[in-house]
């Protein structure tokens, strides 16, 4: 830059000079470096990495949660929702897999589903609740169970199932609540996925109930299954 020298000087580390007779030197622009002295060019960031100033003779890594697939870049990209970045300098995301989810952008792992909820697909930024008639009692799963037999889920969300109570029953999987034994019928136990008929000589004239009415003096029940005795003649 001087008049009357003896040499010229070295372009800098972050700077370069492309021409001859040049006056001045020029610094590398944003999303390039040069770790060099006397270079004609710089070098644009590698993929996994950025340069966010001019003049830089050095490229920074991509920080956990970030990721850069393209070179010359000034900065990184939050890894998305659904997706994680969990090392530095890296190129590319990753997919929360099946039974995990990512409500949030630059994150570094995903989210196990919770207790009464799964994840189906790859990639999810929300994890969904079990629906009615199914459970799920662990962490990370893909699907809910449906109730047993003899049980039900009467609420969304729900990590565990319940047992029928004395009086009722529930003979299919899946369901969101139990039957009450019918008249002429009863239920004597929980977690019952049949009623049983009252015997001859018993009947039941009310629904839900736990045992069978014996006929009175004077009456009779001469079948099974019925809600009423009948008077001698």
């Amino acid at each position: 830059p001087s008049t009357g020298q003896s040499s010229c000087l070295d372009a800098d580390a972050g700077y370069y000079v492309d021409s001859t007779e040049a006056i001045s030197q020029t610094a590398c622009s944003l999303g390039t470096y040069q770790p060099s002295t006397a270079q004609s060019s710089c070098l644009d960031a590698d993929v996994g990495h950025y340069v966010d100033s001019t003049g830089s003779s050095t490229q920074t890594a991509c920080l956990i949660g970030t990721y850069q697939p393209s070179t010359g870049q000034s900065s990184c990209l939050d890894a998305d929702a659904g997706y994680y970045v969990d090392s530095t300098g890296s190129n590319s995301q990753t997919e929360c897999a099946v039974g995990t989810y990512q409500p949030s952008t630059g994150q570094s792992s995903c989210l196990d589903s919770d207790v009464g909820h799964y994840v189906d697909s790859t990639g999810s930024s929300t994890q969904t609740a079990c629906s009615l008639g199914t459970y799920q009692p662990l962490t990370a799963q893909s699907s809910c169970l449906d109730s047993d037999v003899g049980h039900y889920v009467d609420s969304t969300g729900s990590s565990t199932q319940t047992a029928c109570l004395i009086g009722t029953y529930q003979p299919s999987t899946g369901q969101s609540s139990c039957l009450d034994a019918a008249a002429g019928y009863y239920v004597d136990s929980t977690q019952a996925t049949s009623q049983t008929a009252c015997s001859i000589g018993t009947y039941q004239p009310s629904t839900a109930q736990s045992s069978c009415l014996d006929a009175d003096v004077g009456h009779y029940v001469d079948s099974t299954g019925s809600s009423t005795q009948t008077a001698c003649l």
